[in-house]
Order: C-alpha cells, then sequence, then structure tokens
C-alpha cells in the first residue's frame, strides 16, 4: 500500500466513518490500519473471521474490508455470516484478495460483497471505492 498524503478524502464520510477490517495477515492488517488512518478513518482490525463478526456485532462499523483466503472460516463464509445477521447485515463488505479469477468475483457478489479489489492493494483505488460505499451507505440510511 502507498502512502495517503496526496490523495483527497470527503471529509464529511470519514471524519465519523469506522472501517473494521478482516485479514489473518499481520503484515496487511497494519499497512492497510495505517493507510486508513492516514486518510482520517476511525480503523478496528481483527486476524479471523469469528472475532471480526464478534467486532461488527459490537462496533457496527460503517464498512468492512474482508479478506477472502483465512484459516477456519474463509471470507465467503464470513461475509454470509455478516450478511444473515440483523445487527451486520446492512453494512457494506468490500473484498480484498489475491483471488483475480472472475469466479471468485462473482462468488463474492453473490454472498453479499458491495465490490472486490485485488491484492496488492493500490490504496489510492481502495479509498476511492471505500468513499463510494460509504456515501451510498450514508444515502441509504437517509432515505430509509
Amino acid at each position: 500500500m502507498k502512502s495517503t498524503k496526496n490523495y483527497q478524502f470527503n471529509t464529511n464520510i470519514n471524519n465519523k466513518s469506522t472501517i473494521l477490517v478482516i485479514d489473518d495477515n499481520p503484515t496487511n492488517l497494519s499497512l492497510a490500519a495505517t493507510s486508513l488512518e492516514d486518510g482520517g478513518f476511525n480503523v478496528l482490525i481483527a486476524s479471523d473471521s469469528l472475532n471480526g463478526i464478534k467486532r461488527a456485532k459490537f462496533a457496527h462499523p460503517d464498512l468492512i474490508l474482508l479478506d477472502i483466503l483465512m484459516p477456519e472460516i474463509d471470507g465467503f463464509e464470513t461475509c454470509r455470516r455478516l450478511k444473515t445477521d440483523a445487527a451486520t447485515q446492512n453494512i457494506p463488505v468490500i473484498f480484498m484478495t489475491g483471488l483475480t479469477n472472475s469466479e471468485y468475483k462473482v462468488k463474492g457478489f453473490e454472498v453479499g460483497a458491495v465490490d472486490y479489489v485485488t491484492k496488492p492493494i493500490q490504496i489510492e483505488e481502495v479509498l476511492a471505492r471505500i468513499n463510494l460505499h460509504l456515501q451510498l451507505y450514508f444515502l441509504t440510511q437517509k432515505l430509509e
């Protein structure tokens, strides 16, 4: 991930937005957290799916960045569980993974993800997608 210092954020969103990053790789977690914090987001982390689901239920983040390839429970099943729980079903999920096959992308959308980015992550792209999905999320909440 590259530095976010030159990226312009929509400050109406990220100053109040919390993002949960779920990834079993400590390096990925650290890079994502640092980049998002540099952008002004509140960041929560979880190093496995079960803790990620618990954190999502407890903290109600505005968006979840979720790795697919994790031990025990993969990201697809994690997303399914999040989308079937009333407490977390409306939280946008963006998959971030090294899996580039279109079959995996389609499966990600089928289980409820709103977007899919491939590793290595280009932070400017991820931040643009996060801002877009947060805008959609907040507008949807406002309309409801």
